[in-house]
């Protein structure tokens, strides 16, 4: 009973931060509610293998694997510049994919040649806590807009009520003296939410019926891949952006499970490396494993590989068939933003607790203060600028979260340490 639990837990836990990606892209493409399902079946099919495999054979870390923020940006980013330069925004989805094909490339070559260990090693408490805070702050904005429903053209005060009641029943839960409630709290909460969604006729149904009860995932949908420049400069970037995503991710994850064996690098950016190639086949957005499953272990206290690993096995059985992917897709998004919120919180007081791992002297407050300022400022950017810079630079800039960890890893390296007194 326990393992079955905690199995659906993660399983529900992965599939609240995943869906919205294939979601918000597929809109943004004009595709219609069956092709958005399809989109959705291959974003579970491709990182429940992923997360299968990195974790039997890569970090070895009970790490969720979900939809990068880095390439759904530059989705978003691309599509909106076809249709501003009178394009359809379809028609450079085949780029993209070819846009993946390379960053898999790279992280492969990058991984052959050693060159992860190397740069883990820069990754010091400072330049780790900072990335943990402004993570934070940066996903801050999504998560109130996404529990107020702020997308909706009206104001449903019904469904922003149920957002909210869901947000509080986690606190409560996560804070029970009840080690079962403690334990399952996000999977009360997303059940609590969803069901009072349909008990309110809150509920539309999810798009078009598959007209085959079952099917397997289909690849190259978007076309096949085809040369564009910009997009493999933007590309090159963004695979040295998500290595540092990946790095956090595993200090992260090994810190709450006082982790004490050594991660093998090469094989985790392998991975990582074929997971890009997997998602251009599949054709669905890269996947990068997500520093907030850390936060969500430290929520329900849950550390065991074995729910996880079958979590993942259920979302990949899932995917082949259309109608059960419809229905946990329908999973409305402002309780899956009510009830991973915590975990989130909880990743605050992990970069608190790292940045005065090393102390807080004057050099520390002043690298971290600079970052975070630096970090948060970029968040603020208009869209409307970006549009004036290169696009291979617009993730980059807009992209205040690894703006800061850049600034850290910098300021480290050119900021002279305290001599001792």
């Amino acid at each position: 009973m326990r393992l079955a639990l905690s199995t659906l837990q993660w399983a529900m836990f992965i599939l609240a931060g995943s869906v919205v990606a294939p979601l918000a892209i597929g809109q943004a493409y004009g595709m219609s509610p069956l092709e958005i399902g399809e989109f959705v079946q291959r974003t579970l099919f491709v990182l429940g293998i992923v997360a299968l495999v990195q974790t039997w054979w890569g970090h070895r870390l009970p790490i969720m694997e979900g939809p990068a923020a880095l390439w759904w940006g530059v989705f978003l980013l691309f599509g909106s510049l076809g249709t501003a330069t009178g394009e359809e925004s379809r028609s450079i989805l085949p780029a993209l994919g070819l846009g993946l094909v390379f960053s898999g490339v790279l992280f492969v070559i990058m991984s052959i040649c050693g060159w992860i260990a190397v740069i883990r090693r820069l990754f010091t408490p400072a330049v780790i806590g900072t990335y943990f805070i402004l993570l934070v702050v940066q996903m801050s904005g999504p998560f109130v807009n996404g529990i107020l429903g702020t997308a909706s053209t009206s104001f449903d005060w019904k469904a922003t009520s149920i957002a909210i009641a869901t947000l509080i029943l986690s606190f409560i839960l996560a804070r029970s003296s009840l080690p079962f409630l403690r334990n399952y709290s996000v999977l009360i909460s997303i059940l609590f939410g969803w069901s009072l969604f349909q008990i309110f006729g809150l509920q539309e149904p999810f798009g078009e019926a598959s007209q085959s009860w079952f099917t397997l995932p289909g690849v190259f949908s978007f076309g096949w891949p085809e040369w564009d420049g910009g997009i493999i400069l933007t590309s090159v970037i963004v695979t040295l952006l998500l290595l540092s995503n990946m790095i956090a991710s595993m200090e992260a994850v090994g810190q709450v499970l006082e982790n004490k064996n050594e991660v093998n690098e090469k094989r985790t950016g392998l991975i990582m490396g074929g997971s890009q190639l997997l998602s251009a086949t599949f054709a669905t957005v890269s996947f990068v494993p997500l520093s907030y499953t850390a936060g969500f272990i430290m929520t329900t206290r849950m550390k065991e590989k074995l729910p996880f690993l079958l979590g993942n096995v259920l979302l990949v059985v899932i995917s082949f068939f259309p109608a059960v992917t419809g229905l946990f897709a329908s999973i409305p998004v402002s309780v899956g933003y009510a009830s991973i919120f915590l975990s989130f919180v909880n990743m605050l007081g992990m970069g608190l607790k790292e940045i005065g791992r090393d102390g807080l002297g004057e050099r520390q407050l002043y690298i971290v203060g600079i970052s975070i300022m630096i970090g948060t400022g970029c968040m603020f950017i208009p869209s409307s600028f970006l549009f004036l810079v290169p696009p291979f630079l617009s993730p980059l800039i807009s992209n205040g979260l690894l703006m800061g960890v850049a600034s850290c890893l910098l300021l480290e390296r050119l900021v002279r340490k305290e001599e001792p007194a």
